[in-house]
């Protein structure tokens, strides 16, 4: 079935026998995707966009989900890939792309793209605290202070509630105290990443990672130290100009990044 419907629903596009597992980022949905995903199958590629655990439902579902259980999904999925296709591929954006990298080390894929995909959560040593600060403290507003001017945060928002005047002060402070997110699960976020990182020099797949240069969530050392410590004998980085974290759903390279994203998967 081509048909996705609404954008946090996961969608199978069956083309080609050359198959790619799409990994969308932490609190994100298959939506963020899906451009990308009928882009590579217009390519030739089937394509199977996955909707993580505990992701597109309410704030709730998402604070009882493990690290475990984000990663059997996506085993569950690759390995499923696998019994159907000669190739199989993982593409993954920001915390997709640390799932693709432990996805990876497990069995190799054909190819492996990391998209903004963080080594460690951006921030001071309060992060180091989420350990124990999860069992104190249930919530987090990640737009408490957000600028409702910023370009890459009113693309977020209005394709997550396109009716909504996001001038208007009144909706504003809705969003402010609306947009929550566990510490449980930001926590178990940090973990994951850490995980990757460890099983990071396992990975021998070829492998492409890309970085915009205006990204404001990933850490600025994250893409010299993924090629730093990936096992890939063949790995290449290519940074973005003028692009935010984003890089999938909006900015100029857009078309330029599924164009270099189709070529190194169509790579022998």
């Amino acid at each position: 079935m081509d048909s996705a419907g609404h954008s946090t629903e996961p969608f199978y596009l069956r083309r080609g026998l050359h198959a790619c597992l799409l990994l969308h980022g932490f609190t994100g949905d298959p939506g963020e995707m899906r451009g990308l995903g009928e882009y590579l199958a217009s390519a030739g590629h089937s394509v199977l966009g996955l909707r993580l655990p505990g992701h597109g439902e309410p704030p709730e579902v998402l604070a009882v989900v493990r690290r475990h259980d984000w990663l059997a999904a996506v085993n569950d999925a690759y390995e499923e890939l696998r019994t159907r296709y000669p190739r199989v591929s993982l593409v993954g954006f920001s915390f997709g792309g640390a799932l693709s990298i432990l996805a990876a080390a497990r069995h190799p894929p054909h190819r492996l793209v990391l998209l903004a995909t963080p080594t460690r959560l951006l921030g001071d040593w309060r992060v180091g605290l989420l350990g124990v600060v999860r069992h104190t403290t249930p919530w987090y507003y990640p737009l408490q202070h957000a600028d409702f001017s910023a370009p890459e945060l009113r693309v977020q928002l209005a394709r997550r509630a396109p009716d909504a005047d996001l001038d208007d002060p009144e909706v504003q402070a809705q969003i402010r105290r609306a947009a929550r997110i566990s510490l449980h699960a930001v926590d178990e976020l940090r973990q994951t990443l850490a995980a990757a990182m460890d099983c990071l020099p396992h990975v021998s797949a070829p492998a492409l990672v890309m970085q915009g240069r205006d990204d404001a969530v990933v850490p600025r050392e994250s893409p010299t130290q993924l090629m730093a410590t990936i096992g890939s004998s063949r790995r290449e980085l290519v940074w973005w100009e003028h692009t935010g974290h984003q890089l999938l759903v909006e900015g100029p390279h857009r078309l330029a990044i599924f164009q270099r994203v189709a070529a190194f998967l169509a790579g022998e």
